[in-house]
């Protein structure tokens, strides 16, 4: 072999060296793991009036940290306690994970394949053969755009569904604290009852001791105030399962779930959203949905890449180097093509073509599913607002008429004291009844909320009905006058 050729060899073999350096170099990326999270951040910043944060191991998890501890030493609301779960679940922070694995992904999709290297040696009686090659797949790089397309769509429907989760814990934390808050408050009414009964029984006893009491009517009175007692026990058991509860999604341990809450739940909303704005919001808003049309984006992209690259299999481009034994030396292009006799990739085609109808027709189910549930929703809050307000215009009204005038019965020796204390019960047991209804309205406003993928505009209550709703359910001083009567007659002679 002349100079000149060899020359010619060395050059295309460095320049073919070269351009695969260039991919290399090009092919390489590192992994952002948090590119993601300003998007789910934005998401979730139109949909809750909360502050997200994603442990990692910086200073601002130590902000994040001391803005709980903040939270948790005032009085819980429900916007507080929403925001400590946002900054405090441990299985949230575990969730955003997710994004780090997703956006990993796209990295990798926008890779190119490795070139592989092959070095073969050949030894006989003439002497040695050296052959080398390097191939890169071809397929790999005509399809690299096509493949960073279909890792980003489905990066984006991780992000949404990310995202959709931190809202449902929202949501969750929301309807789990007026579930507390309304235990705490049935719980005290509860306690009254208990006062109630046990002045009566009292009573009872002191009555059947003097022979001024049948057995019959004494046992009614231990019975009545027996069963109370029950009930206050069940109601205490309750109300410390649901702040279990509620500390399990605020993420709250040790002397952290030392907090305290308002002794009353919020005044009900005097009107409601319109039926054409919950849909339209709830189409509008909700994640899920969004994720299930990203999802439809991925289906097509994969349709679209199976397409496009059905009949190419295998197919490296590289550069091949042989030496023979008499020293003579060879370089050139080599290329590797796998023919599509066999298997032409129909049932590849046919598969993403099923994937994509089927999310299609997700998509389209979930959409009609999700008008029904904001439908559904809003008629269950405003069944709620009218027992409410039965409760509180009407029911309450009656059972403090009727003990204003058992009180005057009583205080004119008409009726006894069973019958003043029985009437005072019974106003009692009635404002339990409105305090669960209040807290099934609030339940269902929640419902409504995560129906319609964010918050609620809540049109505020005025000030005269709050007032007015705070005075229906008795405090503990109201019932006092009643429990502990005394008239001539009344006690044992």
């Amino acid at each position: 072999m002349n100079i000149t050729a060899e020359r010619a060899q060395r050059a295309r073999l460095g320049a073919a060296t070269g351009a695969f350096a260039l991919l290399s170099v090009a092919g390489c990326a590192s992994v952002q793991s948090d590119a993601r999270f300003p998007e789910v951040r934005q998401s979730v910043g139109q949909r809750l009036e909360s502050n997200i944060a994603w442990n990692r191991d910086s200073e601002q998890d130590q902000r994040a940290r001391d803005a709980v501890r903040r939270l948790l030493t005032q009085e819980l609301t429900a916007d507080a306690a929403v925001q400590i779960a946002l900054l405090n679940n441990r299985k949230l922070q575990a969730n955003y994970e997710r994004l780090g694995i997703a956006q990993a992904d796209l990295v990798e999709a926008g890779l190119l394949e490795n070139p592989v290297f092959s070095y073969t040696w050949y030894t006989g009686n003439a002497g040695t053969i050296t052959e080398a090659s390097i191939l890169q797949d071809f397929v790999s790089v005509v399809s690299l755009s096509a493949r960073k397309k279909v890792g980003e769509a489905a990066a984006q429907r991780t992000t949404l569904e990310v995202a959709n989760n931190v809202v449902d814990l929202a949501r969750q934390v929301q309807a789990q604290y007026f579930t507390v808050v309304g235990d705490a408050q049935a719980l005290e009414l509860a306690r009254q009852v208990v006062t109630a009964t046990e002045a009566a029984a009292e009573l009872a006893q002191r009555q059947r001791a003097a022979g001024n009491l049948s057995q019959r009517d004494q046992s009614l009175q231990q019975a009545f105030y027996a069963q109370t007692l029950l009930e206050l026990a069940q109601a205490e058991a309750q109300l410390a399962s649901d702040r279990e509860r509620l500390n399990r999604l605020m993420g709250a341990w040790g002397e952290d779930t030392n907090w305290k809450i308002p002794s009353r739940l919020p005044a009900v909303a005097n009107t409601l959203p319109p039926l054409e704005q919950v849909e339209a919001q709830a189409v509008s808003q909700r994640l899920d949905l969004a994720a299930a049309k990203k999802e439809a984006d991925v289906a097509a992209q994969a349709l679209n890449l199976t397409r496009q690259f059905r009949y190419l299999g295998p197919f490296g481009i590289g550069v091949a180097y042989k030496r023979e034994p008499s020293g003579d030396r060879f370089v050139g292009p080599t290329v590797e093509l796998g023919l599509p006799i066999f298997n032409q990739h129909q049932a590849a085609v046919a598969r993403a073509e099923a994937e994509l109808k089927r999310s299609q027709e997700r998509v389209a189910a979930l959409a009609i599913d999700i008008r029904s549930e904001a439908r559904e929703a809003r008629a269950r809050v405003a069944a709620a607002q009218e027992v409410v307000r039965h409760y509180r215009d009407v029911m309450l009204p009656l059972q403090q008429s009727i003990v204003s005038e058992t009180l005057k019965f009583y205080n004119g020796m008409l009726v006894g004291v069973y019958d003043l204390l029985l009437a005072k019960q019974a106003q009692v047991q009635t404002a339990r009844q409105y305090v669960s209804a209040t807290k099934e309205f609030w339940l269902a406003w929640t419902e409504l909320e995560l129906a319609l993928g964010g918050k609620v505009a809540l049109p505020s209550a005025s000030e005269a009905d709050g007032r007015r709703a705070s005075s229906m359910a008795p405090a503990s001083a109201d019932i006092e006058p009643a429990i502990s009567p005394h008239r001539h007659g009344d006690e044992p002679s």
